[in-house]
């Protein structure tokens, strides 16, 4: 079968920028001329107060000083007319702060700074006649009195004290009260990089920036790698890390881009003393519990072996002048676990012979469609089939395995293929004061991460197909503080953030060696991504073959002023991204095949008599897929701290910012405007209805032209107020609440989609359903020969053309991904109100509201469902409702039913929680509680990579019906972490040099975390038939519901049947009656521990061993059980786990 391409005559589409984006750009490049500067988010901290006597009059010109004690850098301002003074953008660190004014005694206090911290350091002064000094002990600030943003930050010390599996930051940042995370997995494959939701934004909305550059990859807005070929965030090791910071909500003006959470990271600079340290973890398997499911068909431990190694050096260079900063850290890592997959195979044996497969395959029924039974002599077997089940792999091993147990129902086996992760890692970092109000600071981080996925291609994926991933990450910061006077600081940044990922195939299987055709085997030779439903897949997945380079180029300034009661911020940013990439989506095909027989007989619908394909879906593509999109984000900030009352702080601020879309640098992206479609005519064709960019190279005559975003580029009136305050209304006692609107970036996963659109790509779907839009055409499809005929790559541009319905027998319907030309942008409205109390000096007790809106979120529609046809309404000309005539109930004739995939900004979510936090410190020693009770609701929660785009299942021309439980919601999430230092004995006995060396030294810390199961649905592949879809939520079972298919009882005595499966029935014709995510799986806790011994050698010299436990009683967490009602293999039934079982790590580290 052939797609067709012809002539037709262009529409238009008006295009153009607003006024106010326009105004605002010429203010912006003003600025910039005045105060060039770099985009980022907050690396440094204000320390602020108000000088008194000891009657509390406002002392007016008192000389205040900021020492940090690490370089001994000072920074000196005077009190204003109300007794204020103000040191905005100071480096986090400890400072010694001094007071003086005449007639009064000196003053000294200290204070420690976190970065976006701003803290009170107030003073009261005594009246003296004599030049006297008192230092006053501060205590250590839990109130925050200052601002209403929901965040604490981590120092660097307590990141390197608790166990952490890949010394991986981003660990710690499911332990934030309102994060929804996975539980932390010690078997991760490489860097083990989190991705959170945070208080109901989608994992695609948060905002990572190292030393105030942004880390994200726009290319997937996930801190995740190995998620298409991007690489996701760069992540200094914690050896380099000073401090980080994670703002959940509510934070200020200053930071935009992302409507979840914001995290700050500042890596580690030089200091007046020479430091360092050399490190090394290690771990086997030898020392490793086995997996759950290894057990259970008694497999064999995997191999499990990493070493991580690295040194730190810091100082200064030029005395008072110059410090720097340098650490190196390398891992290496053999992953078995990660090349982990459980299967529920056929019973075939190794006997693979035509005879063999042919007496088990009789036993197996009809093939679907009441076709014919697969003949007990085998030769009815297809000669594509029996070579892939004979298909050895270079190991000697079949392709297709054989199963370990004889089960028939869930899992019957267990691989593992060892994977790798290799990684070398630079921090460096140079600051240079070169006058007392000028400071200079540069500030890198490159790492190269080459890593071999053995099974990358599904939890049903055979081995055999591996991919090797390079990822390169580069950052660089370059950071300006220049103090104008004592009331006036600017601060200026340039940032580059450099980004890159390539994947290569471990095999490749000729299409010719299994008997195999496709029309593009000259360029892509090896077999298509073949799925049986519920038992294996074969070849590599549809987003494999990809590669990504993004660099994101990042300027910002921003001017701090005091004046009287007020501390102003002002600012502008701007990033430049630059995405390259390519993608070979769906170019070798995909096949889903809903049972073995119908794999093993693999005929069409002529040779099997059923007029019906054994293949159950089919889908191929081809096309120019080479891409260079430019996007431009720009913004601007007012911000104000008033300091209304001496107990009353408000902030408030507002942010502009204009988050634009991608435009291929060589306008190859084109798209399909339903709002010119026009139907075409019976047995005829249209190309109306599809677009391309304005600034295309290669146009193709007869498609409009229209704006290079495709879009109307809306999205220039993005106003974002800020409102927040904080009442000491008691010493002990803070009320803090606070509003703020926070827009939020999509990914470039939208320039992907515009990517895989005519001219320039196309792609046609064949569905085998009664009722599926593509069922005349599927019935050709066969193993041996699956897909139509597509034009070649060098063949395109082309003219896309559309047939009717009738003209569907000999032109196969195509798909694309679309965008809709009405995007917004999407936003966050987040509220909360909280009370802090100070238990002790040393605890804080905090509890509050915290809330969320998500309004224009991002989803993706199948916008050509098939409408419902009566006499009374007629569609098309159709009068009833048939499966049959599905095709011609189309609204969008010539597209298949589930290939117009529609990107639009049209969802809404909402979430409520109730947070508490509980801070307890004492010397060395702190604990920090978080829990929330919550719920997240929404009508699509985005997907798990980050790109926040996704579909629902249900009815596409009622999102609001698919309205419930988000995917990341997590009704209780408690977490701890905790550092304890042992007392130090030093009397009698241990008193001596090496007993005491021997019995002191230790601290213990560790991680717990108890949450909740995540939601799921009851799906029905194949339900729905009416409307074209090839899956359905389920349906109720007469007078049953959610609730009475629970069970009760322990996991592991559920496996087979984790829920009560007849509860459920499958849609039939119609969309089904269950809700989305009625059912929820089980509860999730883990343990991790870790035992430290230091031991002070000289005295400059100290020694460190760590035992570390990750999951230390092998508490076994359960994934969630099969969902589809429609895969009796699966449905039910738990056949994998969630985190890790125990893993043990040993570490030594010396310090000097």
């Amino acid at each position: 079968m052939t797609v067709f391409f012809s002539q037709a005559r262009p529409v238009g589409r008006s295009a153009g920028f607003s006024a106010v984006r326009e105004l605002f750009l010429g203010m912006l490049c003003l600025l910039l001329l005045v105060a060039p500067g770099a985009i980022s988010a907050q690396t440094t901290g204000a320390i602020v107060g108000t000088v008194t006597d000891e009657r509390g009059a406002r002392i007016v010109g008192a000389d205040v000083t900021a020492r940090d004690t690490a370089t001994g850098v000072t920074r000196s301002s005077k009190s204003n007319g109300g007794g204020e003074y103000s040191f905005p953008a100071l480096a986090p660190g400890d400072y010694e702060i001094t007071f003086a004014a005449p007639g009064f005694a000196n003053q000294l206090q200290r204070a420690t700074l976190n970065v976006t911290d701003r803290i009170a350091v107030n003073a009261k002064l005594s009246v003296t006649s004599a030049t006297v000094s008192i230092e006053v002990r501060a205590q250590e600030p839990l109130l925050q009195t200052e601002n209403t943003a929901q965040g604490r930050v981590i120092d660097g010390e307590s990141v390197r004290d608790l166990p952490l599996a890949t010394n991986n930051f981003t660990q710690l940042l499911a332990l934030a009260p309102g994060a929804s995370a996975p539980l932390n997995d010690a078997t991760a494959l490489g860097r083990g990089t989190q991705n959170i939701s945070s208080n109901g934004a989608r994992t695609g909305s948060n905002a990572i920036y190292i030393d105030g550059v942004d880390a994200i990859n726009v290319h997937v807005n996930s801190a995740a790698n190995n998620t298409f070929a991007s690489n996701g965030t760069v992540i200094p090791p914690t050896e380099a890390i000073q401090e980080f910071k994670i703002q959940t909500a509510l934070f200020d003006a200053l930071t935009g881009r992302s409507g979840g959470s914001n995290v700050a990271v500042i890596t580690r600079s030089g200091t007046s003393k020479l430091h360092g340290s050399l490190y090394e973890f290690f771990r086997n398997d030898d020392l490793n519990a086995n997996l759950f499911f290894f057990n259970y068909v008694n497999a064999p431990r995997p191999k499990l072996k990493q070493n991580q190694f690295g040194a730190t050096v810091g100082g200064q260079i030029l005395p008072g002048k110059v410090f720097g900063f340098f650490s190196y850290q390398g891992t290496r890592q053999i992953n078995g676990v990660q090349g982990t997959n459980y299967l529920s195979l056929p019973q075939v044996t190794d006997d693979r012979s035509a005879a063999a497969l042919g007496a088990y395959g009789a036993t197996l029924g009809k093939t679907s469609h009441s076709g014919p039974t697969i003949l007990a002599n085998g030769s009815n077997i297809s000669p594509t089939a029996l070579a892939l089940l004979q298909y050895k792999l270079p190991n000697g091993r079949y392709l297709i395995p054989t199963p370990l147990t004889s089960a028939t129902v869930g899992v019957n086996y267990a691989v593992s293929v060892p994977s790798s992760f290799d990684e070398d890692e630079y921090t460096g970092s140079t600051d240079y004061q070169i006058r007392s109000s000028d400071r200079l600071s540069f500030h890198t981080v490159i790492a190269e991460q080459p890593q071999f996925n053995s099974l990358p291609n599904g939890t049903t994926a055979v081995a055999g197909f591996g991919t090797t991933q390079l990822f390169k990450s580069r950052l660089f910061s370059i950071a300006e503080t220049h103090i104008l006077s004592s009331s006036m600081v600017n601060e200026f940044r340039v940032g580059l953030s450099r980004l890159l990922g390539t994947t290569a195939f471990e095999n490749q299987i000729p299409l010719a060696s299994v008997g195999m055709t496709r029309f593009n085997s000259n360029t892509f030779t090896d077999i298509p991504q073949i799925s049986i439903s519920g038992e294996f897949r074969l070849g590599y997945s549809v987003n494999a073959d990809q590669a990504d380079a993004s660099n994101t180029w990042q300027y910002f300034d921003n001017l701090s002023v005091l004046k009287g009661h007020h501390n102003l911020n002002f600012g502008v940013e701007m990033r430049r991204y630059q995405d390259n990439y390519f993608s070979n989506n769906r170019m070798r095909g995909t096949i889903d095949i809903l049972s073995f027989q119908n794999f093993l007989l693999g005929q069409n619908g002529v040779q099997n008599g059923t007029g019906y394909s054994d293949l159950y879906t089919t889908s191929v593509a081809s096309g120019v897929v080479q891409r260079d999109d430019r996007i431009r984000d720009v913004s601007g900030f007012a911000q104000d701290s008033w300091k209304a009352r001496p107990n009353l702080t408000v902030n408030f601020g507002l942010r502009y910012e204009y988050l634009g879309l991608p435009v291929d640098r060589y306008g190859r992206n084109g798209a399909f405007d339903p709002r010119f479609y026009q139907a075409p005519p019976a047995g005829g064709s249209t190309s109306l209805g599809f677009v391309q960019e304005s600034n295309a190279r290669n146009p193709v005559p007869g498609i409009a032209k229209v704006s290079n975003t495709l879009t109307d580029n809306v999205g220039h009136l993005n106003f974002a107020p800020r409102l927040g305050l904080s009442m000491q209304v008691l010493p002990r006692v803070v009320v803090r609440a606070g509003y703020g609107l926070f827009y939020d970036r999509l990914s470039n996963q939208l320039g992907l989609l515009e990517s895989l659109s005519l001219p320039n790509y196309v792609r046609t779907d064949g569905i085998n359903s009664t009722g599926g839009s593509g069922t005349q055409i599927n019935q050709s499809a066969s193993l041996a020969n699956p897909f139509p005929t597509l034009p070649q790559a060098s063949q395109f541009p082309v003219l896309p053309v559309l047939y009717s319905s009738s003209a569907a027998t000999t032109v196969a319907p195509i798909s694309i991904n679309d965008i809709d030309p009405k995007l917004r942008t999407p936003y966050y409205q987040q509220y909360g109100a909280n009370l802090q109390t100070q238990i002790t000096r040393n605890s804080m007790l905090e509890v509050g509201y915290v809330g969320a809106r998500g309004i224009a979120l991002p989803v993706e529609t199948e916008i050509n469902q098939a409408q419902i046809a009566s006499a009374a309404n007629p569609v098309n000309g159709q009068t009833a409702t048939t499966t049959s005539n599905v095709a011609a109930r189309s609204p969008y004739q010539g597209f298949s039913n589930t290939g117009l995939l529609f990107l639009q900004t049209t969802t809404y979510s909402n979430y409520n929680s109730l947070q508490g936090t509980l801070i307890v410190k004492s010397g060395h020693s702190e604990m920090l509680a978080t829990y929330a009770w919550s719920h997240s609701l929404d009508d699509a929660s985005g997907s798990a990579d980050g790109s926040n785009f996704n579909s629902i299942a249900g009815d596409q021309t009622n999102p609001r019906a698919a309205y419930g439980s988000s995917d990341f919601d997590r009704t209780h999430h408690l977490a701890v972490r905790f550092v304890y230092d042992a007392p130090r004995l030093h009397r009698g006995l241990f008193a001596r040099r090496y007993v005491s060396g021997l019995v002191n030294g230790y601290n213990v810390s560790g991680v717990v975390v108890a949450q909740s199961g995540l939601p799921y649905s009851i799906t029905n592949t194949g339900g729905a038939t009416y409307y074209g879809t090839d899956t359905s939520l389920a349906s109720y079972a007469a007078g049953r519901t959610a609730a009475s298919a629970v069970y009760g009882g322990r996991p592991e005595s559920r496996l087979l049947k984790y829920f009560d499966t007849s509860a459920f029935v499958g849609a039939g014709t119609v969309y089904g009656n269950t809700g989305r995510n009625i059912m929820r799986g089980p509860f999730q806790r883990n343990v991790d521990l870790a035992i430290n011994k230091r031991t002070t050698i000289h005295d400059s010299l100290v020694s460190e061993f760590r035992l570390q436990a990750f999951n230390v009683f092998n508490m076994v967490n359960f994934a969630n059980p099969g969902n589809d009602e429609g895969t009796a293999a699966t449905y039910g039934i738990i056949s994998s786990t969630t985190g890790n079982p125990r893993i043990l790590q040993l570490s030594l580290k010396l310090e000097f």
